[in-house]
């Protein structure tokens, strides 16, 4: 007889996944939570009712506002070049709405985080809906959320240039200029090279054979077309979104979570609306990719699992994180660690087998192994280390001791990685117990806050990854970690304030009401529950014949 230690039997509680079972299919087994059903004889007390509709409705009013914010706000949302979109650029449709100044304008910051603050309410409130009452249509969340992007499926790349810095790479590889030796200023003045963002002129791409693969395709149907293989680009990118959504209700099923509710905390969720469909970055390929390894890895078993993590690592390096986990647990419960070490190393060569390919394919070479910490050479205001080393700074004048913050930045984005790197090494011993999906995703989340750069659409790793599994304290540190992330992604910070700073008090105040008065106002996304009259059931016991109440299946129904 095994005798498990405390700590073990702590860990098997309602929260903790279920092992990754990868040898044969898992069966799909449908959520069993229940509401509480009413104790014969009480009266039906009735409850809210959600209204898909107005959700639908009012989702896509805010992300309506935020497009046109976006497109008034010019170049603080959106690149504002000429010709870099069908509408809202200099010289096109709308063009001249948009702005040139560097802080965006008033009006364009009410609409934008006005509709930010809409729609992040009415997916909380879908979101307690769902968690209350297990068994909605997954369809019906997935045509909802749809709705809410189609805004952002029609509107310019926003809150980021980093699309147009794929099509000038796609560019580059139709042309069999390698992406890893040059930047898109080898390709001249045009469109493909001045759109991108000057950051990667010349420097050399991040982005694995799978990516460029597909990019380099993706440019010659454009025909070589900038706003054709802008169009195509976003397509790819929603098709990895089409990935994640497939893929979610498989894993939330099979670890006995409600498929709806985990489809919209992750895939549906502001976050990925504003950072993966309106910004159109390689995360919704390499997440997609990620998360149908994982759900095929369950069903069907390791191998065809870890190729396509594989492949999701050749969009972008993370998601070999996903090859290690799989591999970790494929030798079973309960195996040695000499058998998960030797597993584990299969899973790596089926990945470097696949890899290989992928470069073969793309002509492209190892290359991406090299660069693959070229973006970390940037700054963010908001980035974990970046803070740390900012407050250091600042202390160390006070104490007369000055260290400037770009001296001591190295030293704590080092810290950060090994601290990311010990939790996920301890995340990885525990899997086989507490499950991959778990296990994996908080080793995302936990890489992508501590890394040396931290962007909205990095935090995008982990929280779909743990939205099948998501349940209690997690559930709501996601919901938080989401919502902060996608406010900040917006736009610079400290643009924002240098433009309240340059606006008279009186605008800066009814913008702040205005924004209050979105935040607490009544959204009717929710109607009084009326259930239909029954008459009750003449059986005995039940305390009917003796003047009881209403029969306990009566009242509000969702």
């Amino acid at each position: 007889m095994k005798i498990l230690s405390p700590a073990v039997e702590y860990r098997r509680d309602a929260d903790k996944e279920p092992p990754m079972e990868l040898a044969s299919p898992s069966t799909a087994t449908p959520s069993t939570t229940r509401p509480e059903e009413p104790e014969p004889g009480a009266p039906a007390q009735p409850e809210p009712r959600l209204s898909v509709a107005r959700t639908a409705v009012l989702g896509l009013v805010g992300t309506t506002a935020i497009v046109a914010g976006s497109v008034l706000g010019g170049q603080s949302f959106e690149t504002h070049l000429p010709g870099a979109w069908f509408f809202g650029m200099p010289g096109g449709l709308f063009g001249s709405a948009g702005t040139n100044d560097s802080l965006p304008p008033v009006a364009a910051l009410a609409l934008v985080f006005g509709g930010l603050i809409l729609l992040t309410r009415v997916w909380i409130g879908f979101l307690r809906h769902l968690n209350r009452h297990s068994g909605f249509p997954v369809k019906r969340v997935v045509l909802v959320v749809v709705i809410w992007a189609v805004p952002l499926l029609v509107a310019p790349p926003l809150f980021s240039r980093d699309v147009y810095t794929y099509a000038a790479q796609g560019e580059m590889m139709s042309h069999h200029i390698n992406p890893y030796a040059y930047g898109p200023e080898v390709l001249g003045a045009t469109p493909f090279n001045t759109m991108a963002d000057a950051v990667w002129s010349g420097t050399e791409y991040p982005y694995g054979p799978t990516f460029l693969s597909a990019d380099g395709v993706l440019d010659q149907a454009s025909g070589h077309q900038i706003l054709a293989d802008l169009v195509l680009l976003r397509l790819l990118e929603v098709g990895g979104i089409a990935l994640m959504v497939a893929a979610t209700p498989i894993l939330a099923r099979s670890l006995k979570r409600d498929p709806a509710h985990a489809v919209l905390l992750g895939a549906g969720s502001p976050l990925v609306l504003l950072s993966l469909v309106a910004g159109a970055h390689n995360e919704a390929l390499m997440v997609g990719l990620l998360m149908a390894g994982l759900a095929v890895a369950r069903r069907f078993g390791t191998v065809p699992g870890v190729i396509l993590c594989a492949l999701a690592a050749g969009v972008k390096s993370p998601a070999a994180l996903g090859v290690l986990f799989l591999g970790w647990v494929w030798a079973g419960p309960g195996a040695s660690t000499r058998r998960r070490i030797a597993h584990t190393l299969g899973a790596g060569l089926i990945a470097l087998a696949t890899l290989e390919v992928m470069s073969l394919i793309s002509g492209t070479g190892w290359g991406w192994v090299r660069t693959t910490t070229t973006a970390d050479a940037s700054f963010t205001g908001v980035t974990p280390v970046n803070i740390v080393a900012r407050s250091v700074s600042i202390v160390s004048h006070v104490l007369q001791v000055p260290v400037s913050t770009m001296d001591v930045r190295p030293v704590f984005s080092v810290l950060g990685l090994l601290i990311a790197i010990y939790v996920g090494y301890r995340l990885l011993l525990r899997s086989p117990d507490e499950g991959v999906v778990r296990c994996l995703g908080l080793t995302l989340l936990v890489l992508a806050l501590l890394g040396p750069i931290v962007w909205s659409w990095y935090v995008t790793w982990g929280v779909v990854v743990l939205a099948p599994v998501a349940l209690g304290r997690l559930r709501t540190a996601l919901i938080v970690i989401s919502t902060f992330w996608a406010f900040v992604g917006m736009t610079a910070v400290h643009g924002i304030y240098m433009r309240l700073l340059h606006t008279f008090v009186l605008t800066d105040l009814l913008l702040i009401a205005m924004l209050l008065a979105t935040a607490i106002m009544p959204l009717g996304q929710f109607t009084a529950g009326r259930g239909r009259a029954r008459l009750p059931r003449l059986t005995p016991g039940n305390g009917v014949l003796a003047g009881a109440g209403a029969h306990p299946g009566a009242g509000a129904t969702t």
